[in-house]
């Protein structure tokens, strides 16, 4: 492993360099002990950074996984060096998922979920990518603390529900519910691409960015000039997220063309 300390002055912001300090004592730890440490669930921007810091600085095996391919909250495992850390199946045992059904006609999203487990007392760094469809919910969590939620987790908003703890390798996936959107937009600047794919004005957008609400590729925009280019990913905290599909060329008023999918 590099020196910690210069690994670290790599990286800016303090709540960074606080996450990759802890992900240096997992991995340390796996050096020293022979034995396979874990983070707790990151997300998006965390795993970037992972990627970016991580990646050419330590020589510690590492493997980015969320209870079944395709995750987008993972956990950062470590192994040493007598255990194949690209075997997937040989670390479902660390994850659960939780089965919840709506026990009403309420149909409830992603965000009555999340809230109904924080109620709970329970952190979000604890809690896995949660998959809703229709009337239940599939949420992955780390097999220690499964149990808890199923004992607790009678209520989502004012909707009862019932709740069961299951084998990840019992989890049924789907490809994310998306809404195609064709536009023309004069640039590609972050704030012309949001405006169009989340349907509100830019001067909207410029507010989002000045609260720091707004994302490209999960780090934060401070300015609606960004540009953008095919495949990146804008999140409004609050909002959800579009993709830019493709770019698809000037029209004959020398507007460009775009493709984009927004996640709903």
């Amino acid at each position: 492993m590099k020196n910690r300390e210069l690994i670290l002055k790599s990286v800016n912001r303090n709540e960074d360099k606080l996450f990759v300090a802890k992900m240096l004592d997992k991995a340390y730890k796996a050096e020293k002990t022979g034995s396979i440490t874990y983070s707790d669930f990151i997300d998006p921007y965390q795993k970037m950074l992972v990627n970016k810091v991580l990646l050419n600085n330590i020589n510690t095996k590492h493997l980015l996984y969320g209870g079944y391919e395709g995750a987008e909250r993972v956990i950062v495992i470590f192994c040493p060096d007598f255990i194949d850390c690209d075997d997937f199946d040989h670390f479902n045992k660390l994850f659960k998922f939780i089965k919840v059904t709506s026990n009403g006609g309420h149909l409830l999203t992603h965000r009555d979920y999340l809230g109904a487990l924080m109620g709970l007392g329970i952190k979000r760094e604890k809690i896995g990518d949660i998959l809703v469809d229709d009337n239940k919910s599939s949420i992955i969590v780390l097999r220690d603390i499964a149990y808890f939620r199923e004992l607790n987790l009678t209520k989502v908003g004012n909707t009862n529900v019932s709740v069961e703890v299951k084998d990840v390798d019992e989890l049924e996936t789907s490809e994310p519910k998306t809404k195609e959107i064709k536009a023309t937009v004069a640039s590609l600047r972050v704030d012309c691409i949001a405006s169009a794919g989340f349907g509100i004005s830019r001067s909207k957008i410029a507010d989002y960015i000045k609260a720091e609400r707004l994302n490209l590729n999960w780090e934060q925009v401070s300015s609606p000039s960004k540009q953008i280019k095919e495949g990146d990913v804008i999140s409004i905290r609050g909002r959800g997220r579009i993709i830019v599909e493709s770019i698809t060329g000037l029209t004959k008023k020398g507007r460009i063309g775009v493709l984009i999918k927004r996640l709903i």
